[in-house]
């Protein structure tokens, strides 16, 4: 079925569908990308481009030096460092050849942490996008620290295109999509389309990527949070002819894996993203979790809470758990632990999380 042009789209280029053979920097594909990207901004559609590589240039670039040992300041943050700027350049010149201009924003999971993070980064897109810049993200790896790292860009993509409510991610890599076993195996199938929770079974997953730090099953969790949230995710070869513009068109290009929700508000959009920054849980009643698991969910009540776990204060983000210990859901604290405990199990008091502040599980 052929789906609506979108007007807000995320791509995402992996590291090895931007090298050579030869493990170097391929400036053809980034000149590529940039004209389909010129083209479909000149149809209005939005673009954020979140591009891996840094590290891979900056080590090459190092290597050019004979300088590539720098175990005492970590080689990920050097290589990183001096790869942004090349990476950098190299999109710059690109978008220069069709007026256009990029910015580069680098994020740890820490802006993604709180409510007034994700705000600010999500007003700076936006006043990019009113000027017609083009937001090139990736991860800041100079300062991450394994415990703020992203699984791999995929990750980082996916958390982008929530943030900005986008209609598409689009995952460029070197491969045709996505198969029902690893590729390198007889009889591997591209998979057209695929649906996150029907069709989890029909994959087998392989080997990740020598060079990122995810491979197929990120892809598909990224894909999966994102389809909870009404957005579509696309996984297609970058080396493919006019691939986003082809994609745009509706054409069955690569593996497209479907939306099961519609649209989620900014807020809730928010909480999808907020798995990795739980201060807390609550255990619920049968009967909340009915009300929590419905199509239209309900507020949670003290009364319908039967136990907690951690010191979350409010605003904060908790699990909501069943009797089993399985996840409904993630809600905002509206207030904290030690005002819950005094309310727990009572009735005729305010909401512990409001449905607006709730996003039930995807799993």
């Amino acid at each position: 079925m052929k789906q609506t042009p979108y007007s807000n789209i995320v791509v995402k280029i992996g590291t090895h569908a931007l090298l050579t053979p030869q493990n170097t920097l391929d400036q053809g594909v980034i000149v590529r990308l940039i004209r389909q990207i010129a083209a479909l901004m000149k149809e209005n559609v939005k673009i954020t481009i979140v591009s891996s590589g840094a590290v891979a240039c900056g080590k090459n670039r190092m290597e050019q030096l004979k300088k590539s040992s720098a175990e005492s300041i970590g080689e990920r943050q050097l290589f990183a460092a001096v790869g942004q700027v090349e990476l950098m350049l190299n999109y710059r010149s690109a978008a220069q050849e069709h007026t256009l201009t990029v910015a580069q924003v680098l994020a740890t999971k820490e802006d993604f942490r709180t409510r007034d993070h994700y705000t600010n980064m999500r007003c700076c897109f936006d006043a990019l996008y009113q000027e017609g810049v083009i937001p090139i993200v990736n991860e800041n790896d100079v300062v991450s620290v394994e415990e703020l790292m992203f699984t791999d860009n995929d990750q980082l993509a996916g958390l982008v295109a929530s943030m900005i409510g986008a209609d598409a991610l689009i995952i460029l890599s070197n491969i045709d999509g996505i198969f029902d076993r690893p590729i390198e195996e007889e009889g591997a199938e591209l998979i057209k389309t695929f649906h996150p929770v029907k069709d989890i079974n029909r994959i087998r997953i392989g080997h990740k990527s020598s060079f990122g730090r995810g491979g197929i099953q990120t892809k598909l969790e990224t894909a999966r949070l994102l389809s909870a949230q009404g957005i579509t995710t696309h996984v297609a070869n970058a080396a493919t002819p006019d691939v986003l513009l082809q994609i745009q068109r509706g054409k069955a290009i690569g593996t497209t894996i479907l939306p099961t929700r519609s649209h989620l508000s900014c807020t809730r959009r928010w909480l999808a993203s907020s798995a990795d920054h739980r201060c807390g849980s609550v255990t619920v009643d049968p009967g909340a979790g009915k009300a929590l698991s419905a199509d239209q969910p309900a507020n949670l009540l003290p009364v319908g809470i039967r136990t907690f776990d951690g010191e979350f204060q409010k605003g904060d983000i908790v699990s909501v758990l069943d009797e089993k210990g399985t996840m409904i859901g993630l809600g905002m604290a509206a207030y904290g632990h030690s005002v819950l405990m005094k309310y727990m199990g009572k009735r005729g008091y305010s909401p512990f999380i409001r449905a607006d502040y709730f996003f039930p599980s995807t799993s």
